[in-house]
């Protein structure tokens, strides 16, 4: 599982400016199954930023993953999936320094 590793949720959340997902958000975005948005994120075809709070209830083994809007929409642009406009999104396309855990 590639984990992103950073200080908390507050900074996601101010780096994408509150602009994420649950994968069962991102999953009815695009018409999916949040299996189809999990293996999405291990093809680094989206970013999907898990906690590195080990959780044994979750399907992922995190306490919890979001994903950045930009992220599914550029998705959809690039597959030809129907995507909600959702106003302008921030283009954070940084790649921060995955660790694997």
């Amino acid at each position: 599982m590639l984990v992103y590793n950073l200080p908390n949720t507050a900074a996601i959340y101010e780096r994408f400016g509150g602009r994420l997902v649950s994968p069962g958000g991102a999953a009815s975005l695009l018409g999916l199954s949040r299996k189809t948005i999990y293996t999405l994120g291990k093809r680094e075809k989206i970013r999907v930023f898990h906690s590195t709070k080990a959780d044994q209830w979750s399907e992922t083994g995190r306490s919890w993953a979001l994903i950045p809007l930009v992220d599914l929409r550029d998705y959809a642009e690039r597959v030809g999936r129907p995507f909600p406009d959702l106003g302008p999104l921030p283009d954070d396309h940084g790649s921060p320094h995955p660790v694997d855990a």
